[in-house]
């Protein structure tokens, strides 16, 4: 197992794809394959530093098509906008919450800094240790499949927006993961583990391109597996005295971002259904978003307003529900492993709109996330 040194496969990858999308039988088909081709010409520019000069006829087949896409998208952006604003009140109110209660935590660690996280192992050490964190989990037979079947590219950081990602063919269920500013060091195998959370969820994939769709577009767990493997990695870690100082670093890094989306999506829970509905609130100013909630929080939020910067409520979303229900989730991992997988019955509900119901279901409350968010503070007394 490493890092690719080359594209070939990669290129053989948008070739069979490029087929796929002249063969494909459904608009469903068409946008999967659109997306997925785009992602992957963009990719290989950010790796190759090289512009490729595609088309929207490289990438959807015809202009047609483009807005088909377009259209599609569309649809999603306004069922999810729909169905956030009519469960408003569930979310104001779970969000709400579990905010209050970390108000009192999170001052008391986030200040904390164990090292400046530079130092690094050698590449058999980091290949081994993500080997055993697998084993660990006893999921060396899924290890076994990444490392045959999955590639692990590394590329610029600066070149992409997301420290990694994982690219997933819905037709014929090539993976690859992508890793940005790769280095045998800690942040690399929290990044690596994140990204393998996502394998493991496309793995137990068997849907059709419409279920494909539905999850992407329109799901809010589609990040619960790869935040749950995050978890866990962080956790081996520090257990078996691998880079331990780096770690604990990892942890507090970690938690400041999901506590910024946790309050991002409350947030949005609070703005008028117009705002919201027309993205309107990536425009205006912090002052302006503070002045239409003010009566609901504290005047201390107008700052961590500023250093949000994205209130897409579809992006908060995913994480930060993905930071609860996974804190719930590994609960149940560390009882039973995945063995007794509640993964596997969340993956049967994955293209499903929202639904409060579901959480209930999975006893998602307050009082849990906050249980498992202390359990995960002891292991910086380590």
């Amino acid at each position: 197992m490493e890092f690719a040194e080359d594209i070939d496969s990669l290129v053989e990858r948008l070739a069979n794809a490029t087929i796929q999308l002249k063969n494909a039988k459904s608009a469903d088909e068409r946008v999967a394959l659109g997306n997925y081709i785009y992602t992957l010409y963009e990719t290989l520019e950010a790796i190759i530093y090289l512009p490729l000069g595609y088309t929207e006829k490289d990438v959807f087949g015809s202009h047609k098509n483009v807005q088909k896409y377009l259209k599609k998208t569309d649809i999603y952006h306004d069922r999810i906008i729909n169905n956030f604003y009519d469960n408003r009140d569930y979310h104001n109110q779970l969000l709400g919450n579990i905010i209050n209660e970390l108000s009192y935590i999170v001052d008391g660690f986030m200040d904390n800094q164990y090292s400046c996280m530079y130092n690094s192992i050698t590449k058999g050490e980091f290949f081994d240790v993500f080997e055993s964190f697998l084993k660990s989990l006893k999921l060396d037979k899924d290890f076994n499949k990444f490392i045959k079947d999955v590639g692990i590219y590394a590329y610029d950081g600066g070149n992409m927006s997301a420290a990694g990602f994982l690219l997933f063919n819905p037709i014929d269920k090539a993976s690859d993961v992508f890793i940005g500013d790769a280095d045998y060091d800690v942040r690399t195998l929290t990044y690596l583990a994140h990204e393998f959370g996502h394998v493991y969820d496309f793995s137990k994939f068997e849907g059709n391109p419409i279920d494909y769709n539905n999850y992407l577009h329109r799901s809010l767990f589609t990040e619960v597996s790869s935040v749950l493997f995050e978890r866990l990695m962080i956790e081996y870690l520090i257990n078996n005295d691998v880079l331990v100082k780096e770690t604990k670093d990892m942890l507090v890094a970690r938690k400041a971002v999901y506590y910024l989306t946790l309050i991002a999506s409350y947030i949005d829970s609070l703005l008028d259904y117009e705002i919201l509905r027309n993205d309107k609130q990536n425009k205006y100013s912090a002052e302006y978003i503070y002045s239409l909630i003010s009566k609901h929080v504290d005047r201390d939020i107008k700052d961590i307003i500023d250093g949000i910067g994205d209130l897409d409520v579809k992006r908060n979303c995913i994480y930060t529900y993905g930071d609860i229900i996974s804190m719930i989730i590994k609960e149940k991992v560390d009882k039973y492993g995945f063995d007794k997988d509640m993964l596997l019955e969340l993956f049967e509900h994955r293209g499903e709109i929202f639904s409060p119901e579901i959480l209930d279901k999975y006893e998602v409350t307050p009082e849990n996330y906050i249980k498992g968010y202390q359990k995960e503070l002891k292991l910086l007394e380590k």
